[in-house]
């Protein structure tokens, strides 16, 4: 069994999308964390410290922008 390269968090709405890149990236390695909108994403960036994060830009509760710049603001 190998180590996880880097912790991927994906802030994506869709479920097809979240479970392609879970595939993709979990088979090369990455250890990913999904979340489905803009606040349980902000909450999952402090808790795993990803690496880094693919974030969809038309989340449902708020912008993408705005978990962009809320991350930021902190890491």
């Amino acid at each position: 069994m190998t180590e996880a390269r880097a912790t991927i968090l994906v802030i994506e709405d869709e479920v097809e999308i979240r479970r392609f890149l879970r595939s993709s990236l979990g088979a090369e390695g990455y250890k990913v964390v999904e979340a489905a909108a803009a606040r349980r994403g902000s909450i999952d960036a402090a808790t795993h410290k990803p690496d880094l994060a693919i974030v969809d830009l038309g989340l449902p509760d708020f912008d993408g922008i705005e978990v962009i710049r809320r991350i930021r603001e902190w890491s």
